[in-house]
């Protein structure tokens, strides 16, 4: 599960950004149309959005599981001095910002925020312009489902 969303919503984001690159906007519509109670989409993919480069981030610093709590203080005071990470921060600031000012079937901004969200996952891969964007969105499914 992905910080303050549930399996299904980081499901539903994983869906959006997986639309926009395939270019199929009626799946991207079906998923702006929501449900009762469902988060707007253009928020929803920059929610995950922010999850998934705070992930990466902390990923790309060393994070492991079972680290003391002096390693992931540590950690966390690595990626808070590193310039790189604080600008994905603000970019996912800037996302969740410019998602609040839409409307939940705006699919231009969901598409904008999309593409922005795609290329900072592949800015960490190891060759970003040769990354096979499916694949990739693949195994955050993969994660998201191993990790309700």
């Amino acid at each position: 599960m992905t910080d303050g969303l549930t399996l299904d919503e980081s499901l539903r984001a994983l869906a959006a950004l997986e639309a926009v690159w395939k270019e199929d906007d009626e799946a991207l519509t079906a998923l702006a149309a929501g449900g009762p109670g469902e988060q707007p989409l253009p928020g929803l993919v920059a929610a995950y959005g922010e999850h998934a480069i705070d992930t990466l981030m902390a990923l790309a610093f060393g994070l492991q599981s079972g680290m003391t709590d002096e390693e992931l203080a540590a950690l966390t005071d690595a990626v808070s001095a590193n310039i790189g990470a604080r600008m994905a921060a603000l970019l996912a600031q800037t996302l969740r910002a410019w998602a609040g000012t839409a409307a939940a079937d705006d699919l231009g901004v969901t598409r904008a925020i999309a593409r922005t969200v795609i290329d900072a996952l592949r800015a960490v891969t190891e060759e970003p312009g040769k990354t096979d964007v499916l694949p990739l969105l693949a195994t955050f499914r993969t994660y998201a489902l191993s990790h309700p």
